[in-house]
């Protein structure tokens, strides 16, 4: 019958309200930005509010340890655009513009998560799909990250995008995301869908010749794309995950900000961010098909470890594939629960097994609800003082990396005055002397 729903439909569409409200609630509950988000997330405010007048961004006053590309971002303006050219005309604080900016990019991965979850759907089942759902949504890092603009985040949309096509046999596809995803965002991916991509060949599911066929015109094309666009923003000639790639791991200068034993991945990062479907994984490996997606995680994960410098937010592309193998093992106890006891109380862990998870989500989110300190007294600034007093700003860098963003310069009329300067020697020698009247100068910085 003509405009009859497909079944399920219904179901499917709460399970993506699910992934949304989720994602809203850590955004709501976080709505600042830590150091690690600041460049994207000041690239963005720039460009929506600077627009080609480059000489007054951010990154050039503060470039950072290295350069960052703008793709991302610009993809970012593009979209959330038209709500912050509206929420300009009603006048609405620029706070509001930064959780609009913000839940654009939650979207752009809810989105490559509902596109992996079709596949996943197709392939192992709506039971497996319906769980894989549920598993991300009562996790907490996934749900965390995917609104914060980390060079991470911004990947994985694409990231994502690839291993769909990869699942959809879609090989021209994923080489040319492959090449996306690498060569403009994060080189380490190279790994992972590198991986991905010799298990192809050595299957023979596809021939050296059509690869190079596919991917040297999609990395040609993807490489200049980012030189051309980056060292117009940057005002010289870069590649910017070049750079990344070099000083990360040619001359591990990475190292520098920390550094973790070699299995840290294996024994924190990964228990964390799974939680107990950690222990599911196991279980879905009685599917064939699941091993296929478990080797290139676990291999991934393995190689990206002889890295010194290690962060749960690198190995933030594998928990979809993990969890998918995850939820084929859950969904192989409930769809035997009538066969005996034993996966009757299997199926009690499934359901369990989800309630612990959004338990120890729920309390890792009201603990980092206060880990912006910086934005938190940026706000309550613009309370205590009044719209129209003249102000000089002075942010120290325990503000800068604890919330404060461009987007909580919210008071027009103030920043003819103010002084962004995130060092905490102190002010410029030029804006050290006494405001007009006293009080007039301000200090958001640790006591």
């Amino acid at each position: 019958m003509a405009g009859k729903r497909p079944p399920g439909s219904g179901k499917q569409r709460w399970l993506l309200g699910l992934l949304v409200a989720v994602a809203a609630t850590h955004l709501v509950a976080c709505p600042y930005a830590k150091v690690e988000e600041s460049f994207s997330l000041q690239a963005v405010h720039d460009l929506l509010y600077h627009r080609l007048d480059v000489e007054k961004y951010d990154h050039l006053e503060f470039p950072g340890v290295v350069p960052r590309t703008f793709l991302g971002p610009l993809v970012i303006a593009a979209l959330s655009g038209p709500a912050v050219y509206v929420l300009s005309l009603l006048e609405v604080s620029k706070f509001y513009s930064q959780l609009t900016v913000r839940a654009v990019l939650g979207l752009c991965v809810i989105w490559g998560l509902w596109t992996l979850q079709k596949e996943v759907r197709r392939h192992f089942g709506a039971t497996t799909a319906t769980l894989f759902c549920w598993m991300t949504a009562t996790q907490f890092h996934v749900m965390f990250y995917c609104t914060r603009t980390l060079p991470n985040v911004l990947a994985l949309p694409v990231a994502l995008l690839a291993l769909t096509a990869w699942l959809r046999q879609n090989w021209a596809r994923f080489l040319r995301l492959s090449a996306l995803a690498i060569l403009v965002f994060r080189a380490e991916l190279s790994l992972l869908l590198g991986l991905v991509l010799l298990l192809l060949l050595l299957t023979r599911r596809l021939s050296v010749a059509r690869t190079l066929r596919c991917a040297v015109p999609a990395g040609v094309l993807c490489l200049g794309l980012t030189v051309a666009v980056d060292s117009y923003f940057w005002r010289y000639l870069v590649w910017p995950e070049g750079t990344v790639l070099w000083y990360n791991t040619i001359q591990n200068k990475s190292s520098n900000w920390g550094t973790s034993p070699l299995l840290w991945y294996f024994y924190s990062a990964l228990p964390r961010g799974l939680g107990c479907s950690l222990l599911f994984v196991p279980l879905g490996l009685v599917d064939r098909r699941a091993r296929t997606l478990l080797w290139p995680a676990l291999g991934f994960v393995g190689l990206y470890s002889l890295l010194p410098h290690k962060e749960l937010r690198f190995i933030l592309y594998v928990f979809p594939l993990l969890n998918t193998v995850a939820a084929r093992g859950c969904a192989h106890l409930l769809n035997n629960s009538r066969k005996s006891w034993l996966y009757r109380a299997g199926s009690l862990l499934v359901i369990g097994h989800l309630v612990v998870n959004a338990a120890y989500s729920t309390t890792a989110l009201y603990v980092s609800h206060f880990n912006y300190p910086g934005g938190v007294a940026m706000q309550r600034l613009h309370e205590l003082v009044p719209p129209r007093t003249d102000v000089v700003l002075h942010i120290d860098s325990a503000a800068a990396q604890t919330g404060v963003s461009r987007f909580l310069e919210v008071n027009g009329a103030w920043r003819p005055s103010w002084c962004f300067w995130r060092d905490s020697s102190g002010l410029p020698e030029q804006e050290q002397r006494p405001a007009k009247d006293e009080g007039q100068c301000r200090r958001v910085a640790e006591p």
